[in-house]
């Protein structure tokens, strides 16, 4: 029976012999309906006893089958918004780290050292003069005996590289999606170039230049490590590593005064405590006398001449001849590793000399005020007795400012264990 505001209602239901009395689905809620309709004069309270009663009779006077399915119907429900929010989850780990992604891509494409182009060559024609006059005047600060920035100079590597990124897991490398009919890069939804793993664009590369020096007889160089493994030191290559993705050198070569052509190099050891490497490089073995280190500390107040290539490509482009450059930009060839090639050729390949006064020595740095700039790291500080006390690590951008170098005591004992790495099967740290 169902209770009504003037009483009792009573409802009957003929089921067929030897069949247990189950309502169906639309029994039970057509029961629960005229329920409703008598119970209450609020809209609320008939709602309330309707979906009450309703789900009661569901559960207690329906049939075990057509429970079981509502069981399993709830259960694959609930799956399926599990499923369905780890994949939105997903989704959004794998936009975060898309995006993430670009965003170091583009950091490392700024601070790479980019293919010089028609109108790259014009403008520096253009400032020729102007910056010849300025190089002049910075090299004609030093002061220096001739006979030590002249001896020195021959040992100091002007050092070219370029690495990119492999997918751990599946070794593809990363790369560019595609590139416009004027050869650049395509660009993505959001600015940044596309890249993707796989395909068949162009592999993405990131160009640099440092500076490097010979420090013994058989060929072996000193560096800095951010020179050696420039990725340690980069936000933008950070990002890319923390998405599953390792750096890889793909080049590594140099250039010395007065030798033609470029040699590779290869990384021997890397210091774990101080911004310093050590690079091999047979090909130079016997061409140069390596400098010499020396064995103590420089003091505050000392007179240091800085050896390097600061701003790269560019600054020995601007201490080249005017022809030179019109030579240059009447070609096609002109990118980043033709360039450099071409400069050493001409006989243009020569580091840049400055001079500077220590300010201060600690066991761990020394601290000049030698102009130097981003591509003059690795480079040797000199003594004017032509013995290396430093080697240029922290550089101040525009030729200014305090810059640090790495004691030479703590460069000559990585040379030793470098030494001692290439002899032992054991590579000593």
């Amino acid at each position: 029976p169902a209770l009504a505001r003037a009483g009792p209602v009573p409802r009957s239901r003929l089921s067929p012999p030897g069949r247990r009395a189950y309502n169906s689905p639309a029994e039970a809620f057509s029961d629960c309906f005229e329920c409703a309709r008598y119970s209450s004069d609020s809209p609320m309270g008939r709602a309330a006893v309707l979906l009450a009663g309703t789900s009661k009779e569901l559960v207690t006077q329906t049939s075990v089958l057509f429970r079981t399915l509502v069981v399993f119907a709830l259960i694959a429900l609930v799956l399926t918004v599990i499923l369905l929010a780890r994949a939105y989850t997903s989704l959004e780990e794998r936009l975060v780290q898309e995006e993430l992604r670009l965003q170091g891509v583009t950091e490392l494409l700024a601070e790479s050292e980019q293919e010089l182009t028609p109108e790259d060559l014009e403008a520096v024609r253009l400032e020729l003069t102007t910056a010849l006059e300025r190089v002049e005047v910075l090299e004609a600060r030093t002061d220096a005996p001739a006979r030590v920035v002249a001896a020195s100079s021959k040992s100091v590597v002007f050092v070219q590289g370029a690495y990119g990124f492999i997918d751990r897991e599946s070794q593809q490398p990363l790369r560019f999606a595609g590139l416009t009919p004027e050869g650049r890069p395509q660009m993505g939804s959001k600015g940044a170039p596309a890249v993707q793993l796989g395909g068949d664009g162009p592999v993405l590369e990131i160009m640099f230049t440092g500076t490097a020096f010979v420090a013994s007889q058989d060929g072996l160089l000193l560096t800095n490590r951010h020179v050696a493994l420039p990725w340690a030191y980069d936000g933008g290559a950070q990002m890319l590593m923390a998405q599953g993705l390792s750096p890889v050198m793909m080049r590594f070569i140099g250039f010395l005064p007065e030798v033609d052509q470029p040699f590779e190099v290869d990384l021997v050891l890397a210091s774990g405590q101080a911004d310093l490497a050590v690079l091999a490089c047979t090909e130079v073995t016997g061409q140069v006398t390596p400098l010499d280190l020396a064995t103590k500390q420089p003091a505050a107040g000392d007179e240091v001449i800085v050896l390097g290539y600061p701003t790269g490509i560019r600054a020995l482009l601007a201490r080249a001849d005017e022809a030179f450059v019109r030579e240059l930009s009447a070609g096609t060839e002109m990118d980043f590793w033709t360039v450099a090639r071409r400069l050493s050729v001409a006989g243009h390949i020569a580091p840049l000399a400055s001079r500077g006064i220590v300010a201060q020595t600690t066991p761990t740095a020394v601290v000049y005020d030698a102009e130097t700039t981003r591509g003059g790291s690795g480079g040797p500080v000199l003594d004017l007795d032509g013995r290396v006390v430093a080697v240029t690590s922290a550089v101040v951008p525009e030729f200014g400012g305090s810059n640090l170098g790495v004691p030479a005591r703590q460069g000559a004992s990585l040379l030793m264990q470098a030494s001692l790495a290439r002899t032992l099967p054991v590579r000593v740290r």
